[in-house]
């Protein structure tokens, strides 16, 4: 196996495998990295057969790995004969200093797992709905007439209302992340495949989501709430509506993830169901640095 640096390859190449890779996702494509993490290095088999995008970064002179924000995990190929746990160990020599999700559940291979929500549309609107949980029902019965949906707003405007319903809880969230998610939004709505959902009431902006199509999955980027949108069950409308209009034309809503409890519990309403991802961690780091990275 070996590494190369991105600027060596063929990204047509690559996201053209990701559209027919059933195992590569949107957030495997080589655009979506170069705008999320601009260092970032293709693995490849013995023959030079591209395998998966792994980010890098160096600092003093050592190799280290981070998984990037709003990236949950890193997809194989289908296509490659490697064995992940070869892959897994071939990582380990390439960086001192290792925090990366892996798209698999293989307890053979990782010792700690993070979950994620995926919602199956396969079956009817119908049946998809009667699996909501009773709460979730309750409440979509009671949502008020006077909720105005789809109400068109800019991007600029969908990431300053997350930020001051959101931002003091997100760990991390530096003026250059947040400049790397407009980015994002701004390149998936050229490209056709971003969606803004809005719910306003007495004139005022309460909920909003931002929704990606790729491949025939529909994923809950980011969204939120007021507090008086929250009381009103606006997230539960606003998920809802969406989850009927792109069902027939999806298999999967993706809700992307959380391992915060109380919002995994939230998707669950929806009928979602649990899923794992391997999380790889190391940290040989000289035991100076060591102690700021533990």
């Amino acid at each position: 196996m070996k590494l190369l640096a991105s600027q060596h390859i063929d990204k047509r190449k690559w996201d053209q495998m990701v559209a027919s890779d059933a195992h590569l996702d949107f957030f495997s494509l080589s655009w979506v990295f170069d705008v999320l993490h601009p260092n970032w290095e293709m693995l490849c088999d013995d023959e030079g057969n591209y395998m998966m995008i792994i980010p890098h970064a160096s600092k003093f002179g050592m190799t280290y790995r981070l998984q990037p924000f709003f990236i949950r995990s890193l997809q194989f190929s289908i296509g490659n004969q490697v064995k992940s746990l070869d892959i897994i160990q071939y990582l380990k020599k390439s960086a001192r200093y290792i925090h990366l999700n892996f798209d698999s559940d293989d307890q053979g291979v990782f010792q700690s797992f993070g979950i994620f929500q995926l919602l199956d549309l396969s079956p009817s609107i119908d049946v998809v709905k009667s699996h909501y949980g009773t709460n979730a029902k309750r409440i979509l019965k009671k949502i008020p007439s006077d909720f105005i949906f789809d109400q068109y707003i800019e991007i600029d405007e969908f990431i300053s209302f997350f930020k001051r319903q959101k931002g003091e809880e997100l760990v991390g969230f530096t003026a250059d992340v947040w400049m790397r998610l407009a980015h994002l939004l701004r390149e998936t709505n050229q490209r056709g495949m971003l969606t803004i959902q809005t719910i306003h009431s007495d004139g005022l902006l309460i909920a909003a989501g931002a929704f990606i199509s790729y491949k025939g999955t529909c994923y809950f980027l980011k969204g939120t709430a007021t507090p008086d949108g929250k009381k009103t069950g606006a997230m539960y409308a606003l998920l809802d509506r969406v989850i009927t209009a792109v069902h027939s034309s999806h298999h999967r809503f993706d809700f992307v993830g959380s391992n915060n409890e109380a919002i995994a519990q939230f998707y669950r309403k929806f009928g979602a169901q649990d899923k794992h991802y391997g999380i790889l961690k190391q940290n040989n780091l000289p035991a100076i640095l060591r102690i700021f990275k533990a």
